[in-house]
């Protein structure tokens, strides 16, 4: 185990080959997030990164050319550095905690002095894939912005950590032919191969919506992801789509649902829910990977 230095602002290097875990300085969130990390870089064999961005106290400050707001500013610089400070002892414990026994993956703690949006869209870039606390959906949670700018501004992928950190059951793909689900298979293919088993999980609503659209069959991409090496199997969704993916998460030992996120209007997804914000906020559900 090894720390990186505080890096430079301007030093915005992506994690290429390794799994990221994005940090809060929450060590029960935190140990979560990294055990959840470790597991799915055993899976893919590759290297886990635990992040903790925080931005430049200094850069946070509009400075002001006064002699008494130049006290006033020295005092709120030195508590935003005094409050990264903890934050950043408690990542760390959390790191430490989480890789101490940790032998078959090489692991690393970064702080980077960067704004969390910023760090996190750098690492999705071409990381393996980002993990974030499953609390980052919540938007009065320390990683909802950048939750929200991968997903949604970005259009990256990400990975919301499940309730539990294990990563040795089948991947269940929510299948609807959408651009959203499309994006998901593509931008998630790494982690497809690394774990071999899938279930392509299809409502027959769906399907009967258009049935002129063929890519919404099972079958289309059961055929795709044989060409990417990747053999599958298809399973109907009983019910609702959400609770269904979920029992069949549930019924299948699946630790990880690949989900196309957000198919309507964030707004309407708040209002009248939607499968993301189901998915999002289930008390007992596997990782989700996701895209936009």
């Amino acid at each position: 185990k090894w720390y990186t230095p505080l890096s430079n602002l301007n030093d915005a290097r992506s994690d290429p080959m390794s799994v990221v875990a994005m940090l809060q300085g929450t060590v029960e969130t935190d140990l979560a997030t990294i055990r959840t990390a470790l597991s799915l870089a055993r899976r893919m064999n590759v290297p886990m990164r635990a992040l903790c961005a925080l931005p430049d106290p200094n850069a946070a400050l509009m400075v002001i050319a006064t002699p008494e707001a130049a006290g006033l500013t020295s005092a709120t610089t030195q508590s935003i550095f005094d409050m990264q400070e903890e934050v950043l002892a408690k990542a760390r414990e959390a790191y430490q905690t989480a890789t101490q026994d940790e032998d078959a993956v090489t692991c690393e703690f970064k702080h980077e002095v960067n704004t969390v949006e910023r760090a996190a869209s750098n690492a999705a870039s071409l990381s393996e894939a980002v993990i974030f606390p499953r609390t980052a959906a919540d938007g009065s949670q320390p990683l909802n912005v950048g939750f929200e700018y991968v997903l949604m501004d970005a259009h990256l992928p990400l990975v919301l950590a499940g309730t539990t950190p294990d990563m040795d059951g089948p991947v269940i793909i929510a299948w609807d032919g959408s651009n959203g689900a499309a994006r998901t298979v593509r931008f998630h293919l790494p982690l497809l191969r690394a774990f071999g088993d899938v279930i392509i999980a299809q409502n027959t609503d769906d399907l009967n919506k258009d049935p002129q659209r063929e890519i919404a069959a099972p079958e289309a991409l059961v055929e795709w992801l044989v060409l990417q090496g990747i053999s599958s199997r298809v399973m109907e969704i009983e019910g609702e789509v959400s609770s269904g993916l979920l029992a069949m998460a549930k019924g299948t030992g699946a630790c990880m649902i690949l989900a196309g996120a957000y198919g309507h209007s964030r707004l309407a997804e708040r209002i009248f829910g939607g499968t993301t914000r189901r998915l999002l906020t289930a008390d007992n559900a596997p990782a989700l990977a996701l895209a936009h």
